[in-house]
């Protein structure tokens, strides 16, 4: 990372280009390798599930078409938040869209049909997300 201490100015234009062509090779390098990363998670998390992936995702009522990756990692985020693990939850609310992004640390989840179970969840912040 770059800081006063270690950034020399180009003495010449010619430099200056070359920096900042090696600087545009390596942005593009790295821009393409996060890009192949993405799709490389994309492609397992939508495989299908297999051997005891697919038997837990039967146990728990999954259609045999929706038993993928990505539904088994998230049906075992949400047991883990069934269990207490608070940052399962969080992460289960954000990915559904159900956590409001509020500056306070505290969220409404409604529980049940009517409107007299409604519960406020406090999450401290803890300096992590």
């Amino acid at each position: 990372m770059a800081n006063e201490r270690n950034l020399k100015p180009a003495r010449t234009k010619s430099e200056a280009r070359e920096k900042g062509r090696a600087g545009g090779k390596a942005s593009g390098a790295a821009r393409r390798n996060k890009r192949d990363a993405r799709e490389t998670a994309k492609l397992f998390l939508d495989m299908a599930a297999a051997g005891q992936l697919d038997d837990n995702l039967g146990k728990l009522n999954v259609e045999p078409g929706d038993r993928t990756n990505l539904m088994a990692l998230i049906a075992r985020l949400v047991l883990a938040a069934q269990s207490g693990n608070v940052q399962a939850a969080r992460l289960v609310l954000e990915l559904s869209g159900d956590l409001p992004n509020r500056p306070e640390n505290s969220f409404n989840v409604n529980v049940g049909k009517d409107d007299e179970s409604n519960i406020v969840i406090y999450i401290p912040d803890n300096g992590r997300n």
